[in-house]
């Protein structure tokens, strides 16, 4: 492995995520279908972490845009031999959209009940992004297919340390948290020293190919929505919303 994807430092956002400007660039849509992406399990591992919890509008199957599973393979091979990439979410309907906003919303009302609604609001939208009410013109991220949230697994298949699990919603699930304490001349221990090389082998790996980051989430990478054209410069989104299509029943369908 090139050390310089684990010793390349994860740059450090100066300004907040806003939801507004990143649904700002306009869409043309390319019309890529989605695909499964369970059909390669030398280099992507499938954990459809919603569907096993439970989540209204999920499925078994992660479906993902043919371009951003290319990718995903493509950098899968940018990692250590043996290891691989596991995936816990991608398309998104927008049933689960609102089911996992309302939950979120829910359970930190109840963990801060102090909170004034504005406060409350911010908090639950670093995690889950608003539910979109305009779907054609500003689709939720993962609606459109384009919204990768992984991590990585040893040859073993033991997850790597990130510091933080998938979904968690402190401070410390910022991509960049542990690149700001060193920034502040704070010292490192060993277990966050490691925890921030896997970042950064992480971060290095999917931008190299082609992905923008969601700087609040270590796990969440983007190709060809709206936030990946904000983010990348790109001069308008390939990927709208989109639905998987079944030749029989749409089990999302009841």
């Amino acid at each position: 492995m090139d050390r310089t994807i684990i010793e390349s430092p994860i740059p450090i956002s100066s300004v907040a995520w806003n939801w507004g400007l990143s649904h700002e660039p306009q869409i043309q849509e390319s019309n890529e279908p989605l695909v499964a992406s369970n059909f390669y399990p030398e280099r992507i591992i499938n954990s459809p972490e919603y569907f096993n919890q439970g989540i209204d509008g999920t499925l078994m199957s992660i479906y993902v845009r043919q371009s951003v599973y290319d990718k995903l393979i493509n950098a899968a091979t940018l990692l250590p031999e043996g290891y691989k990439f596991v995936l816990f979410d991608v398309w998104r309907s927008n049933e689960a959209q609102q089911s996992l906003f309302d939950i979120l919303k829910n359970k930190l009302s109840k963990q801060y009940p102090d909170l004034s609604q504005p406060a409350l609001l911010k908090r639950v939208l670093t995690t889950v992004a608003p539910p979109s009410d305009d779907i054609i013109n500003k689709p939720s991220p993962h609606n459109t297919g384009g919204a990768v949230d992984l991590a990585i697994i040893d040859q073993t298949g033991h997850p790597l340390k990130f510091g933080t699990p998938f979904d968690d919603h402190t401070e410390v699930a910022r991509t960049s948290y542990f690149e700001e304490k060193l920034s502040q001349g704070n010292q490192l221990t060993s277990d966050e020293e490691m925890i921030l090389q896997n970042r950064r082998l992480l971060y290095n790996i999917m931008t190299e190919v082609g992905f923008t980051n969601y700087t609040d989430e270590w796990w969440h990478y983007d190709y060809g929505n709206q936030n990946w054209a904000w983010k990348s410069g790109a001069p308008y989104a390939i990927y709208g919303s989109i639905r998987p299509t079944f030749t029989w029943q749409d089990p999302l369908i009841s």
